[in-house]
C-alpha cells in the first residue's frame, strides 16, 4: 500500500508544480483601474492605470486620460524612470490615490512606457 502512495505522490508533484507556476504568472498581471473607479477610491489606495498623459500642467502636475475620463497626476522627476513620454504614448502609471475632500489625483511612484 505504501508503494502505491509514494507512486501517486510522485505522479502528482509535476501537476502541483505546474499549477503553482501558472498561479505565479497570473499574479504578475496588474489590475488596471479606470479613472472613474479611481476617483471613488479612498485616500492612499495603491493603483495601476493605463492610458495617456495628455498635458503638462506645470509644477510636476500632468493631465492623464483613459477611456473613462481624466485625472491629475503628480509625477516627481525620479518617477519617470528615464522615460520620455509623448502625448500619444500609452503609459502604465503606478501610484496612490491622493484625495483632498472629493477631489482625487494620483501621487505617481513610477511611470512605465
Amino acid at each position: 500500500m505504501k508503494k502505491i502512495s509514494v507512486f501517486a505522490l510522485l505522479a502528482i508533484m509535476p501537476v502541483v508544480g505546474a499549477m503553482a507556476e501558472s498561479n505565479k504568472n497570473m499574479q504578475k498581471q496588474p489590475t488596471y483601474w479606470s479613472v472613474t473607479e479611481v476617483v471613488e477610491m479612498p485616500d492612499n489606495t495603491p493603483v495601476v492605470m493605463r492610458g495617456r498623459i495628455r498635458q503638462n500642467m506645470g509644477e510636476q502636475m500632468y493631465l492623464f486620460e483613459d477611456s473613462s475620463g481624466t485625472i491629475m497626476l503628480e509625477i516627481d522627476e525620479e518617477d519617470w524612470n528615464g522615460n520620455t513620454v509623448r502625448v500619444d504614448d500609452y503609459v502604465t502609471i503606478y501610484g496612490n490615490v491622493d484625495k483632498s475632500g472629493r477631489v482625487a489625483e494620483i501621487d505617481v511612484t513610477s511611470v512605465e512606457k
